[in-house]
């Protein structure tokens, strides 16, 4: 749930940036708003399928690549700290997701 209102205080509050800089319309909110929501879940299920992908095509764009790849940053020392932390206790999920996010980071930075 956190996660969520994480997701949509940063949707909004990019998209005030954003829309301060250039007229965005309704519809092209609402698909930065999809994408951004995708990039969500496949922060939260590395393992589905297009989870890269849906990281790469906003990370890709010039407009987002400082968004996407801060986002990554911040949930890569989330993660980096967890791990940390709990060393041997940690579980497998939040292991993938740091090689994941790495990844991640890897394939937006070498466009």
């Amino acid at each position: 749930m956190q996660s969520r209102k994480f997701t949509f205080l940063f949707f909004i509050l990019f998209c005030s940036n954003i829309c301060a800089a250039s007229e965005l319309t309704d519809a092209e909110a609402t698909e930065l708003g999809n994408r951004i929501s995708a990039i969500n879940t496949a922060l939260q299920n590395p393992a589905a399928p297009g989870a890269m992908q849906a990281i790469t095509e906003l990370g890709h764009d010039q407009r987002y690549y400082v968004m996407v790849r801060g986002w990554l940053m911040y949930q890569l020392q989330g993660d980096m700290s967890i791990l940390e932390a709990r060393q041997e206790q940690t579980s497998n999920t939040i292991r993938a997701r740091v090689e994941f996010i790495r990844r991640a980071i890897r394939a937006i930075d070498l466009e």
